[in-house]
């Protein structure tokens, strides 16, 4: 038995040589079949359209004031209009104290001295104003913020004053300024006096009415303007695209793969990655962010500052779908800031009544960061068609409501012009409507179009 031991070892040992060349061969001889691997495909995300925030705050209208009475007015469309934000930047403003206004000094200055009022469309931070305008570094404006800019010519001084009106503390501040009666009356009137002719409307506070003796030597005007005559609109129709959720969870979530959804009772579905969530409802088209911000000590904030960080968050998550501007600014009753941003089409905002709002971005943030938001899912595609209307003027549209019983137009405290939209299956309709705010009632809807010159018929909807 030894003596095969040793050539079993011998050939055990041969053959696994052999083996290790042929494998080794093999190896050399056949190479793997590599497969090449594709680099990932991205889908390429729509632009986000970020604003500027004094895109956002720019006036609503201007208003040439030339005494007698007469008045004009020009809206974002006009060439008169864009002529005027041109200047702005250029306007400095000094020397800035309270301006106390009597009923006679309303008068001789709304209705008798050449003038321009730039209006907002509500009361603007101050500091959001002045980078539209220019303020001396010392300047000192006692005022919270503003809705008006008042140039007039003081013909005794030869000078233009600005007078800066906050409506919702009824306080005016006076300053001089670095325009000449010469550029005012030649440049800024004489560009807008072919301008469509307005009414000017007149609201005084009923307190100053009962004013103490203290206070009978003041008042404050609110004022709004309607058109003398008839003008022309157009009826609307675009086409739409709802917002994916896909591209909202893209939005607003720093990791989708973390979201996970949920369905309420009546079908509204909710997203959330354990901090934030998205609520959409499909059948509005519209949705609600909600992030419960933990603020772990009080941050003081200008209005500025909040308005900013507000404009800042809508560019970042989804941006400004279509053209919007700042309009409100208020407090919730939890003592939160509440700032609206309502869109318009041209010169006129939109206004939504059905169940399909379109028409504003409201966001409420706590200590400058956003803790709601709410918008809609709605994105204006392209324009389908239009149709001309012409439009009622001021005087047709107080007949109208006093014989349709439908306000004291003594206590209408403003009216404007806008679009009201209406969502169909494939598009939205932008009907010219005039809206009618009047205290302690609903705000009235009135479709636009005159009856006069065979215009057709009008009513509320």
């Amino acid at each position: 038995m030894k003596r095969w031991l040793e050539p079993a070892k011998t050939v055990i040992l041969c053959l696994l040589v052999v083996a290790s060349f042929c494998l080794t061969a093999a190896i050399w001889i056949n190479q793997p079949n590599f497969q090449m691997i594709e680099p990932a495909k991205y889908t390429e995300s729509k632009p986000v359209f970020e604003k500027q925030l004094e895109k956002i705050i720019t006036p609503f209208a201007v208003v040439f004031h030339y005494g007698q009475d007469r008045h004009t007015k020009a809206v974002a469309t006009d060439g008169q209009f864009s002529m005027i934000m041109r200047e702005m930047p250029r306007w400095i403003f000094l020397d800035f104290s309270p301006f106390t206004m009597t009923e006679d000094k309303w008068r001789e200055i709304a209705r008798e001295k050449l003038g321009l009022e730039v209006r907002f469309r509500s009361s603007i931070p101050l500091a959001a104003v002045g980078r539209l305008v220019t303020f001396r570094e010392d300047y000192n404006i006692p005022l919270k913020g503003i809705d008006r800019i008042w140039l007039y010519h003081e013909p005794e001084e030869d000078l233009v004053y600005a007078l800066f009106f906050s409506g919702e503390e009824e306080k005016i501040v006076r300053s001089r300024t670095s325009i000449s009666p010469k550029d005012l009356r030649d440049s800024y009137l004489a560009n807008g006096n072919q301008m469509p002719e307005q009414i000017m409307k007149v609201v005084i506070p009923k307190r100053y009415t009962y004013a103490s003796p203290a206070e009978k030597g003041q008042t404050y005007w609110h004022m709004y303007y309607l058109p003398k005559h008839q003008i022309r609109m157009h009826q609307f129709s675009y086409s739409y695209e709802p917002v994916s959720v896909e591209r909202v969870i893209e939005a607003y979530f720093l990791d989708p793969s973390l979201v996970r959804q949920i369905m309420e009772r009546d079908k509204t579905m909710i997203y959330t990655d354990g901090s934030r969530s998205i609520q959409v409802r499909s059948e509005q088209m519209a949705m609600t962010f909600t992030d419960p911000a933990y603020q772990q000590r009080a941050v003081q904030l200008s209005d500025t500052e909040k308005l900013q960080g507000a404009v800042n968050f809508v560019n970042k998550h989804l941006g400004w779908l279509d053209d919007y501007y700042f309009e409100r600014f208020r407090k919730s009753y939890n003592d939160k800031d509440v700032m609206t941003f309502r869109q318009y089409i041209g010169a006129y905002p939109l206004v939504s009544k059905g169940d399909k709002p379109v028409d504003t971005i409201e966001i409420t943030s706590e200590a400058g960061q956003v803790v709601t938001m709410n918008r809609s899912l709605l994105d204006l595609d392209s324009y389908v068609a239009h149709k001309d209307w012409k439009v009622m003027s001021g005087p047709e549209l107080y007949n109208l409501i006093r014989e349709r019983n439908l306000a004291n137009t003594d206590e209408i405290t403003n009216a404007y012009l806008a679009y009201q939209t209406l969502v169909a299956e494939d598009t939205i309709d932008l009907i010219p409507t005039w809206v009618v705010e009047v205290p302690n009632q609903p705000t009235l809807y009135i479709p636009a179009r005159s009856t006069e010159g065979g215009g057709g018929s009008i009513g509320l909807e």
